[in-house]
């Protein structure tokens, strides 16, 4: 950390030019190494998809762009792992995607796009934050996977906006991902059918509460759809005590 405040402090006195230039020839020695640190906490998946990408380059990006943002650039709260299904327009254009933020980040009001990190709290982000349980509640899936607006939302036109324009520049709508959201919903419905045809106290019970726990966790793939997901059987108690204990993001 102490790395990343000292780039701030030299780039907070140069101008403009030289400081785009030493962040993109030198940012990603300074904040690369945080990637690590991020992956052990919370598993190797991408912040934005919660695909696990086992092998893939999962890379550090900045959520308000260090283009725009510089005064974010070194700032580790802005900062989110992601994927290239996620954060590279290229690499999507390639495998025939329609998304990848790179540079975008859009606003409900443009007009209070943020100059300094004082004036951050006035913008609204369009793009949904990982790391914000307000947005992440804000999302709900189908049982074919498909993200779509939570119920509870539908008549907020401003959620509806972020919702639809996040599943196009995030990729969350990309067929693969709900392919594997679809097969963790039958997966999901297995178990507690399951569950509940077993005797009480019976060893094979304990082993799906157990497995079901290691789903919601922050670290498994596609935790939030895994969530949802679990919640439609919230009525049985055992199930209500797993997403309690569960709810920390």
């Amino acid at each position: 950390m102490q790395r990343l405040a000292r780039a701030h402090t030299l780039v907070a006195g140069q101008s403009a030019e030289e400081r785009q230039a030493y962040i993109n020839n030198n940012g990603g020695t300074k904040w690369a190494p945080l990637k690590n640190r991020f992956t052990a906490k919370l598993g190797n998946k991408c912040w934005y998809t919660e695909a696990e990408l086992v092998g893939a380059p999962l890379t550090i990006d900045h959520y308000r762009p260090k283009c725009t943002y510089w005064f974010l650039a070194f700032n580790a709260e802005n900062y989110r792992v992601a994927c290239p299904f996620a954060n590279s327009p290229k690499h999507n254009e390639e495998k025939g995607c329609a998304g990848g933020k790179g540079n975008e980040f859009p606003l409900l009001y443009p007009q209070r796009r943020a100059e300094d990190i004082r004036s951050i709290k006035h913008e609204r982000p369009v793009i949904l934050d990982p790391c914000n349980n307000d947005d992440c509640d804000l999302i709900a899936f189908l049982p074919d996977g498909r993200p779509v607006i939570h119920p509870t939302h539908v008549n907020d036109p401003d959620a509806l906006e972020r919702v639809e324009k996040s599943k196009l520049l995030l990729n969350l709508d990309h067929p693969d991902f709900n392919s594997k959201r679809e097969k963790l919903c039958s997966d999901i419905k297995t178990d507690v059918k399951t569950h509940e045809a077993l005797a009480d106290g019976s060893d094979q019970r304990a082993a799906i509460r157990g497995r079901l726990r290691k789903t919601i966790s922050n670290t498994a793939p596609f935790s939030v759809a895994a969530r949802h997901y679990l919640s439609a059987y919230r009525y049985f108690v055992w199930v209500s005590d797993i997403l309690e204990i569960g709810t920390d993001r």
